[in-house]
C-alpha cells in the first residue's frame, strides 16, 4: 500500500511486458468482461500489437511498477489511453496526478486532450471531476475531452 502519492515515471522496457498485461488483467478484467467477454488470446494480441505500435510510460512508487499510460500524439489532439494503475493503489491520488500531467502537456501545446474508456469502468467519475467533457458514446466506450482555455 501506498504511504504518499508521490510517484515517478519512466519508458516500458522489454522486462515490462508481461507487468502491463498483468496490469490490465487486473484493472480491467471486470470492464472488459462486461462488454466483450474476457477472452485472454485476444486481449494477448491486443496487448502485443499496443506494445509494437508505441510502448506507454510505467508509473512507479518506491521503485515498484504500479501503472502505466501513454500520450499520444494524433495530429489536432492529444489521446490519453493504456491508463492503469494497480487496483491496490487506487484511490490515494495517483491517478488524478497522472492526468495532471497530460492535461499540463496539453496546453503547453494548446491540443484538446481526448480519451475513451469501457462502459461501466468507474474510472469515468474520476475523468469528469477532473474537467473532461462527455462527447459521444456507444455500447462499447465512452469518449471525452479535456478543452482547456487559452
Amino acid at each position: 500500500m501506498p504511504t504518499s502519492r508521490q510517484f515517478t515515471v519512466r519508458p516500458a522496457v522489454e522486462d515490462d511486458y508481461e507487468f502491463l498485461f498483468d496490469l490490465k488483467k487486473q484493472s480491467e478484467f471486470e470492464p472488459i468482461t462486461a462488454v466483450f467477454g474476457w477472452d485472454e488470446s485476444i486481449q494477448r494480441k491486443i496487448h502485443a500489437e499496443e506494445w509494437l505500435e508505441e510502448r506507454p510510460l510505467i508509473i512507479e512508487s518506491n521503485g515498484k511498477a504500479i501503472g502505466s499510460y501513454l500520450v499520444q500524439h494524433q495530429g489536432d489532439k492529444l489521446y490519453f489511453c493504456r491508463f492503469f494503475i494497480l487496483p491496490s493503489y487506487q484511490g490515494f491520488g495517483i491517478g488524478s496526478q497522472v492526468l495532471g500531467i497530460a492535461i499540463r502537456q496539453a496546453r503547453q501545446q494548446q491540443l484538446p486532450l481526448t480519451l475513451s474508456y469501457l462502459q461501466g469502468n468507474r474510472v469515468g467519475a474520476l475523468y469528469k471531476r477532473l474537467g473532461f467533457i462527455q462527447t459521444s458514446e456507444d455500447k462499447q466506450l465512452v469518449y471525452m475531452r479535456y478543452q482547456h482555455e487559452n
